[in-house]
């Protein structure tokens, strides 16, 4: 055993239950290829005659996948590199061993061959070089969830995004005009709950109330497209928006996305808004 790591040896050596030996062989076996009873056992007779399968029957088979496996990831990893490089301007490294997001992007980058989601994440993986801290964890689970598929239904949601950060939440409505715009956009509702169960936006819905003061002007913006409403009346407590707000991960996440805007869901949008309470300007 002298090959292991020493808490390797004193797993082989502990007095463990059946389902705890098992759990660890299983662990030590598939990261090692061999079993923890041969390291245990090296130097016996016994842990010969299991050496000696290993070498001439199992290992070729195991180098073999390994270096197959090995191959794929730092290749892509290679790939994930080369797109970040021209987005890195830090001239000093300021990475620690102990920032979990940039080593675990980078692990995770081993894992992607969608090249669409290689240029995603070789931007974060700049992002987070170049400034330490930009990206949270929960950006990098929700990247782990994702792939091509998800990535871009997201970005197809994202059209209908107000403010950069809120959907409306009538437009996932089943009335009209909102059920006919969805489809005239390419836009499913079940996709966009798939978005909410990934944790790119919040699952629950919330209000935005003030109150209203006559001609005054509220402010939103579509995209570059400005949203200008001069208010009738005064109105105590009025629900402005019902919505639904994109997550931490979401935003981040939607900085390197290319969502399209849409003049069908814009002129919506302004009427939809505006209400009885308020005219567009």
């Amino acid at each position: 055993m002298s090959n292991l790591p020493q808490p390797i040896k004193n797993l082989g050596k502990s007095q463990l239950s059946k389902a705890a030996d098992k759990f660890v062989d299983f662990v030590i076996t598939k990261y090692t290829g061999k079993s923890i009873k041969v390291f245990e056992a090296e130097g016996d007779i016994e842990a010969d005659k299991v050496k000696t399968r290993w070498e001439i029957l199992e290992k070729p088979f195991w180098l073999q996948a390994e270096a197959a496996k090995m191959n794929r990831q730092y290749s892509n990893m290679g790939v994930a590199l080369m797109k970040a490089a021209p987005w890195v301007i830090a001239e000093e490294n300021k990475i620690t061993d102990d920032n979990d997001v940039f080593w675990g992007l980078l692990e995770h980058s081993k894992e992607i061959s969608n090249e669409q989601m290689q240029d995603l994440i070789a931007k974060i993986i700049a992002g987070e070089y170049n400034q330490p801290g930009t990206y949270s964890m929960s950006t990098l689970q929700v990247i782990k969830s994702l792939g091509k598929s998800e990535l871009e239904k997201f970005e197809k949601n994202c059209t209908v995004l107000i403010n950069n950060l809120h959907f409306l939440y009538n437009f996932y409505s089943f009335g009209e005009p909102q059920s006919e715009m969805r489809v005239a956009l390419g836009i499913n509702y079940k996709d966009f709950v798939e978005c909410q169960n990934l944790g790119l936006v919040q699952t629950n819905a919330i209000s935005q109330n003030i109150d209203l003061k006559k001609d005054e002007i509220i402010k939103m913006v579509y995209f570059d497209k400005p949203i200008l409403l001069k208010t009738k009346g005064d109105v105590k407590n009025y629900t402005l928006l019902n919505i639904y707000q994109l997550t931490n991960a979401g935003q981040q996440i939607l900085q390197h996305l290319s969502p399209m805007p849409s003049d069908l869901f814009y002129n919506w949008a302004k009427k939809h808004i505006a209400g009885s309470h308020f005219e567009i300007i």
